[in-house]
């Protein structure tokens, strides 16, 4: 036995002898020949097999099981010339650039195409350039990246899916004018949050008819494409990416006062001015009417004064004999006074955290890739947050070699707290509430203890007591702003909630058919569940008469998506020809469910089963279906000469069955000039220009469901009867609105890549818009869609690269883009424009208005203009005498009025910016890397009405107590006749009238966006890891802007959403691994 057992150990060691022998070890570096620099991510494959590798961060790589038959390594990169090498144990290979091989390729409609041959107008977003932002929604990374893309959002809020995107300006008036978002092959309509940004391989922006018009009736205001990563055939690697950092406030409030002492100054002056010039008092008197009644106005005194001596002295100012707090009895208990700083209170520094770890791999036959992420993102106001749970797994398997099937799911669980009541000037919403106290108010009731102490009053909760500036409680005083109400203290015991669920399933077959004939098949579904909880508390806000308020809301969808597809492919010698037809039915069903309770049992549980009364509820379902048959073509001649066509038919479920069908198309062609033999003489300094072409139209249904057809509301006559009344008209004869896109543009490389870039011109003409047309109410409705009046956008875009400095260990890149978009309306109903040529409407922020001719621009602001201040520092507007009709723009100004509603209108032309874009720059010195990012906007007016606010003296005692921006230190007085700005005197009416283009801001900004800075180890320091890079990053860093807290980019035409929640300032430190 022992001798059989050192025959079989002496077997083994030769075998193992035999295997070590018939492998070897290669290694290697990798560079490139025009500059020396190592070629990061090459691949290095032993050919005729599976077995390789990819270079290192300093062009290294290593292949520690090198077959001992084999005889040959292919090296390739994209963008340069590929090359094989004999095996040795060390090699170093040079690898020439190829402009004809630099080709970058693009996910665009139903797959893929090379940018030398593309026709159309795209942009794209790779993963190293997401790698370089902080953002929980994709979308925001696409800001000042995209030329001709804009985005206006509404909340900066954790979680938020707010953001509004055009891409090559407004497409429409009426009907949405979002892109359409595909995310890998099928439309996408849930929140891009859901999707965590490590799982992104691309996003493409495609603007023009020759790119989008296989979208048909979706793709009029452009689409989206989002690319999720895949295995690659390479051995498994595993990554890994934490990151750690500190939310604040981004874009700080208005320059406001908010020192105490200096407002009661602010308030005195205004009271000052009324008793002195006003009324004609003399100086002390005034002086002392002005102090008695600012008390008695602002109903709160929080300094101490030496008995016998004013607030404010005779010079204007704060008494400096005044102490800030003041103590006082009131129903037996001492009372301390002192104001708070309220948006101290509400705001916060919090943390957000981000993990991703991912896996991918793969051989000959199968490929997959798995990630799990997590993130954490509390929000800057107290009680807000977003957290998000998410795993996906795709992989690939060639079945047979004709066929190849692929996989996609992924799983999403989020938990967004956001803050109630969070938009317009209530006493419930907490950001303007904060932003608009004045600073004298307390948020607390402060006693003194029995030991002398100042302490916070407890309340019934055992919880801090705040102040609601009621007579009847605590303080026994009474605060004009908003009394009654404290924010801070709901805030502790209300909650708004959304549990999100969603699931996304993408199913693929390929099949290869022949050599040049390939079928696709591709289903998708997405299963999406939202629960949507809002919760008012029985002790503090509105919900106290109720004993509380439970709002529950339950919505379901589910989308379907089928697409198949032909593919013929084929070259003839110079000449190569695509062809792929193909079918796509898209369908979502969503389902809604609320109910609406009072009288809650306990806050603890907040079911409606656990609420006294149920007061409200409802339930719905909608289906929409959309679906297409489409074909394109694709032809090239000697990689020189390109052409395009495509054509869809779809038919869309928000039209009627007559209607619902429309045809969509698109032709482009393209010519790549360096290629000519008569730019021999260029070829040292000219890598490639290419000329391109392309025009088509593109659909737009996108106004909901039913526009087509009556609708009737249902309501109860009995308590065992429904009835049926009127409540909408609908139109039969509504279809699409088409939009015809032409676009010109001209993409160049020079100086073997030094200096890149392109040129677009386009022209878009959206016709049969889909209007909304009033009429009399006596009918029943006030009006119903039809398909009238025509607009076109205009526009060029320039994106530029320049690779300042490429060598071996310095590499630095600067890009830049800038964008300029107008607008014009062609045609309006003649209803609309009979009697004046045009018609004024309200705008979105419900206090402004546009004005819509033909010939004019979509957003033509309508106000009356300021004309400055008289001799007494009234405000004064203009008037146009020779105006015959009322309601029309004026033409002439011909006197004033200090009476607003007696002045005129007038056009203001467009308050689009003129210019707006980006630029970064990316700098690697050895194994650091650095890249910063801003965007920018130029032009453009936005309606200021908060600052309006700001700067308004109170007509009554009814508006004392609000914030005073620092600027009315500037207003016009005796003293200070040049000032522009309107006195500062209490009982003025319309010193401030915040629809007068006094208030129509210069709405141009700029902002740094991002940075990131990090080091990658040497991988001679490392054994077991690939790679190891730590690295700082931040987000919405520093934001300019004509006026402090004026933010422009939440909408077009003014800031009506009072205080929105400001984006969040991020500063993060991560470390990056790879095995």
């Amino acid at each position: 036995m022992k001798r059989k057992l050192m025959l079989f150990m002496a077997f083994l060691v030769i075998g193992i002898g035999l295997v070590n022998a018939q492998v070897s070890k290669v290694t290697g570096t990798v560079t490139s020949e025009e500059d020396g620099l190592p070629v990061v991510g090459a691949s290095v494959l032993v050919k005729g097999t599976t077995v390789g590798t990819v270079t290192d961060i300093d062009g290294n790589f290593t292949i520690n099981n090198v077959p001992s038959s084999a005889k040959t390594l292919v090296v390739s990169f994209i963008g340069m010339q590929s090359q094989e090498v004999a095996i040795k144990p060390v090699v170093k290979i040079a690898l020439k650039s190829d402009s004809e091989v630099l080709d970058e390729v693009m996910v665009v409609a139903f797959g893929t195409a090379k940018k030398s041959a593309f026709t159309g107008s795209a942009a794209v977003v790779d993963s190293k350039e997401l790698a370089k932002r902080i953002t929980t929604n994709v979308s925001d990374a696409l800001v000042g990246s995209v030329a001709g893309l804009q985005i206006r959002g509404n909340s900066g809020a954790p979680g938020s899916d707010s953001n509004k995107i055009n891409i090559r300006g407004i497409a429409s008036m009426y009907a949405s004018t979002d892109p359409l978002i595909i995310v890998d092959g099928a439309p996408y309509t849930a929140s891009l949050s859901n999707i965590p940004q490590n799982d992104i391989e691309s996003i493409s922006v495609l603007k023009d008819a020759a790119s989008a018009a296989l979208y048909g009736a979706r793709g009029a205001a452009g689409v989206i494409i989002v690319t999720t990563k895949k295995g690659k055939s390479q051995e498994a690697e595993v990554n890994l990416d934490m990151k750690w950092g500190v939310n604040s406030r981004a874009v700080q409030d208005y320059d406001v006062i908010t020192d105490p002492g200096q407002y009661y100054e602010a308030y005195y002056a205004q009271l000052y001015n009324y008793a002195f010039y006003g009324q004609g008092n003399s100086a002390t008197a005034a002086n002392s009417w002005a102090n008695k009644t600012m008390i008695e106005h602002l109903g709160y005194n929080v300094y101490t004064v030496p008995e016998n001596e004013m607030l404010i002295g005779m010079d204007g100012r704060l008494n400096p004999n005044a102490t800030l707090g003041r103590r006082y009895t009131h129903n037996g208990t001492e009372y301390y006074l002192c104001p708070d700083d309220w948006q101290d209170i509400a705001y916060r520094n919090s943390l957000r955290q981000e993990y991703n770890v991912s896996v991918n791999g793969g051989n000959e036959k199968t490929s997959f890739y798995a990630s799990l992420g997590y993130l954490n993102d509390e929000g800057i106001i107290i009680n807000s947050d977003y957290e998000r749970l998410s795993g996906r797994f795709r992989a690939d398997y060639q079945a047979k070699k004709w066929l190849k099937l692929g996989a996609n799911l992924s799983y999403n669980h989020s938990v967004q707290h956001a803050i109630p009541n969070s938009s317009g000037a209530t006493s419930s919403n907490m950001m303007y509430f904060t932003s608009s106290i004045a600073p004298i108010y307390p948020a607390f009731v402060r006693v003194v203890d029995a030991n002398g102490n100042v302490v916070i009053k407890q309340d019934e909760q055992g919880r801090n007591a705040y102040d609601f500036g009621m007579t009847s409680k605590d303080y026994g005083l009474n605060r004009p702003f908003m009394s009654t109400a404290n924010p801070l203290a709901a805030n502790q015991y209300d909650q708004v909630e959304s549990i999100g669920d969603q699931m996304n399933a993408t199913f693929t077959a390929d099949i290869n058919i022949t050599s040049y004939l390939k079928a696709n098949v591709t289903s998708n579904v997405i299963w999406g569940q939202t629960n949507y909880s809002n919760y008012g508390n029985p002790f503090y806000g509105s919900k106290v008469s109720v004993n509380g308020e439970l709002d529950k809301q339950s919505t379901t969808t589910l989308r379907t998506n089928n697409t198949q597809t032909l593919t013929y492919f084929k070259d003839f010698g110079l000449h190569s020809v695509s062809v792929l037809a193909g079918h796509e039915y898209y369908k979502t069903t969503t389902k809604y469910l609320s109910a609406k309770a009072q009288g809650g049992f306990s806050p603890s549980i907040p079911e409606i089963d656990a609420f006294a009364k149920v007061i409200d509820g409802s339930s719905y379902k909608s289906i929409y279906n959309v679906e297409g048959y489409f074909g394109s073509a694709q032809y090239n001649y000697d990689q020189k000469y390109f052409a395009s066509a495509s054509f869809r038919r779809d038919a869309s479920s928000y039209f009627s069955k007559e209607n619902r069908w429309g045809n969509f198309w698109s032709v482009g062609t393209a010519w790549i000039i360096s290629k000519e033999k008569f730019m021999k003489e260029t070829a040292s300094w000219l890598d490639m220009l290419k000329v391109k072409f392309s025009v088509g139209q593109q659909g737009n249904d996108n106004i909901g469901a039913f526009a087509y057809t009556n609708i009737y509301q249902l309501a109860p006559t009995s308590d065992t009867a429904m009835g049926a009344t009127f409540k909408r008209m609908g139109n039969p004869d509504i279809t699409w609105e088409t939009t015809t896109n032409y676009n010109v543009g001209v993409e160049f490389s020079l100086w073997h890549g030094r200096l890149s870039g392109n040129i677009d011109y386009y022209t878009k003409k959206t016709s049969d818009l889909l209007f909304w047309l009033s009429i009399p109410e006596s009918s029943g409705t006030r009006g119903y869609y039809g398909n009238v009046g025509d607009i076109r956008n205009n526009g060029i875009e320039v994106a530029l690269t320049a690779g300042i400095i490429r060598t071996r260990n310095i590499d630095w890149t600067v890009s830049a883009n800038l964008s300029h978009n107008k607008t014009k309306i062609l045609s309006l109903p003649e209803s609309k424009t009979r009697n004046l040529g045009g018609f004024n409407e309200t705008n979105s922020t419900g206090q402004g208005g546009n004005w819509y001719q033909v010939g004019g621009p979509l957003y033509n602001a309508f106000c009356i203009e300021y004309a400055g201040v008289n001799e007494k520092g009234e405000a004064l507007y203009w008037v146009d005498d020779e105006l015959t009709q009322a309601g029309a723009p004026g033409k002439n100004h011909s006197s004033t009025t200090t009476d607003p509603n007696k002045a005129t209108y007038y056009e203001q032309g467009s308050i689009l910016p003129k210019v707006f874009g980006g630029f970064n720059s990316t700098l690697r010195i050895g194994n650091f890397d650095a890249s910063v990012s801003f965007d920018y906007q130029i032009g453009g007016k936005v309606q200021d009405y908060r600052y309006a606010g700001l700067m308004t003296p109170n007509e009554t005692s009814n508006g004392a107590g609000s914030a005073i921006h620092k600027d009315y230190i500037n207003s016009w007085s005796p003293n200070n006749t040049e000032s522009n700005i309107p006195r500062w005197q209490f009982g003025d009416k319309y010193t401030a009238f915040s629809k007068s283009d006094r208030f129509l801001t210069n709405a141009s900004y700029l902002n740094f966006q991002s940075f990131t800075i990090g080091y990658t180890f040497p991988k001679k320091w490392m054994k077991h890891i690939s790679k190891l890079r730590i690295y700082a990053a931040g987000e919405n860093l520093c934001f300019w802007s004509v006026r402090k807290g004026f933010d422009p980019r939440y909408s077009y035409e003014g800031n009506s959403s009072i205080t929105p929640y400001s984006p969040a300032r991020n500063i993060s430190g991560g470390i990056q691994l790879t095995f």
